[in-house]
């Protein structure tokens, strides 16, 4: 389970390595798209200046001097002419050697520099608050410089940058998008491995230790591994260590445990005082328990032991696994006053049978520990759903909803149980059941009392009938 984000967390890597992708490619289409609005601007320029010096020309043609004094000889017929355009407005200018309007339809402004004649230049300006591109030409008449100007508003200049710059952007745009498209896609298959690894590791069981492989990771993520290898190999050594000293102490107790045992009962043999007999009882009763504790420690490491999953794994039929307990538990249950039946069906996994053997055990000692005199325990196989099941169903008090997480936990006991015992039974079957592939399930008994605890095994594709 991964944990929650942080204020601090960075994202996941494609993200990272799509926000320093995008980051760069943004800038360039960025750039591209400004480089590409002047290059417009100055086409639109190129294109257009041309046809605005013509009427500035032909003005110029007309300027003439008349005595001391300067004139347009042109018709205002042929000025109204030379000023038609579909788009924009258009106004001219004719400005005298002392600034005198001469001749014009608006107040153009002047140009930023002047020129000898017979020279021109464009230049922008403003004419009432509106943007304007004005066209400048001296004519020299009788020795005096005179500035002729036409000027026209910006509407088809502005629409071809527009169009200009639209035809620029929207390939760049297109290409941008395919471009993070594919680098999100490419980021992806490039850390495949990662999630493959983090696959691997998030599906094994707690005690799978061993190493990871190489193959197939990248270069960059291989030192990552090894690290991680390492630190399984250590963590695989303390776990056997552990493994090895339960089982070690386990062996070394049952011998004087058993030898405990044998005397109380020779001494239970002797005639005593009622006082001596009911010590002795006691002496008997604990050390049972404890030898039940340390076979239920040598199991549960027997379990644990890192050989692997497959070790040990035979064809197993469950019928055959419960019809070999009959012999063990049934003189018990008579016993305790309980009814233990066996309701078998033929069904195969694959599996240690010894293991499964103390899986079926615990069970039926935990079953018959908590169910009360003239109750009934039974004991099931069958196939549901696919898979093989071992079922233990008892009439006891059954295991309450907000418990049945905790009561796999070692030497968990549920408060206030009076039966005694350590707390290793369920531990010791989710072991079992978890080396295996198997799933533990608990519900309530058929008739809503009780505990029924299921073990659902991977059932045998092919098995001898």
């Amino acid at each position: 389970m991964g944990l929650p984000p942080t204020p601090r967390d960075r994202g996941s890597l494609r993200q990272l390595l799509t926000r320093w992708l995008s980051g760069p490619l943004i800038a360039l289409i960025a750039s591209s798209l400004l480089a590409s609005y002047f290059i417009a601007l100055y086409v639109a320029n190129d294109a257009y200046d041309a046809a605005l010096l013509d009427p500035a020309l032909a003005i110029a043609n007309r300027v003439r001097g008349n005595g001391g004094r300067l004139e347009v000889d042109l018709p205002s017929i042929a000025i109204d002419a030379l000023r038609v355009d579909t788009k924009d407005r258009i106004f001219y200018q004719v400005q005298g050697p002392d600034g005198s309007i001469i001749a014009g339809n608006a107040r153009i402004p002047p140009p930023p520099a002047r020129l000898p004649p017979p020279q021109h230049l464009f230049y922008n300006a403003e004419l009432q608050g509106e943007p304007i591109r004005v066209a400048g030409k001296f004519v020299a008449i009788q020795a005096q410089t005179v500035l002729v100007q036409v000027a026209e508003t910006l509407v088809k200049r502005n629409t071809l940058v527009k169009e200009i710059l639209l035809a620029s952007a929207l390939p760049a745009l297109a290409i941008a998008i395919a471009a993070l498209t594919l680098s999100w896609y490419g980021i992806g298959r490039s850390l495949a491995p990662l999630e493959r690894l983090r696959d691997e590791i998030d599906s094994r069981s707690p005690r799978d230790l061993h190493a990871i492989t190489e193959a197939g990771i990248p270069m960059e993520v291989r030192p990552v591994v090894r690290a991680l290898n390492q630190l399984l190999s250590r963590l695989k050594a303390a776990i056997e260590g552990e493994q090895r000293f339960i089982a070690n102490a386990a062996h070394q107790l049952r011998t004087p445990l058993a030898g405990l045992k044998t005397h109380a009962e020779l001494a239970r043999r002797e005639p005593t005082s009622p006082q001596m007999r009911s010590l002795l009882d006691m002496i008997a009763e604990e050390t049972d328990r404890t030898s039940h504790l340390v076979n239920q420690l040598l199991t549960l490491a027997r379990a644990e032991r890192g050989a692997g999953p497959d070790a040990g794994r035979q064809p197993l039929n469950l019928h055959e696994i419960a019809t070999r307990a009959v012999q063990e538990w049934v003189p018990r249950a008579l016993a305790k006053n309980i009814d233990l039946g066996f309701e078998l069906e033929d069904t195969w996994t694959l599996g240690d049978p010894l293991l499964v053997r103390e899986l079926l055990a615990n069970l039926l000692d935990n079953a018959l520990a908590y169910t009360p005199s003239g109750g009934a325990v039974t004991v099931r196989t069958h196939e549901l759903d696919g898979r093989s099941v071992l079922e233990v169903q008892d009439n006891g008090p059954g295991i309450p909803a907000a418990e049945r997480t905790r009561v796999f936990e070692r030497f968990y006991r549920i408060p206030g149980t009076a039966t005694q015992g350590c707390g290793l039974g369920l531990a010791i079957v989710a072991e079992i059941a978890e080396r295996y592939g198997a799933k533990v399930e608990l519900a309530e008994g058929a008739d809503g009392s009780g505990t029924c605890t299921r073990v659902l095994f991977e059932p045998l594709a092919q098995h001898a009938s």
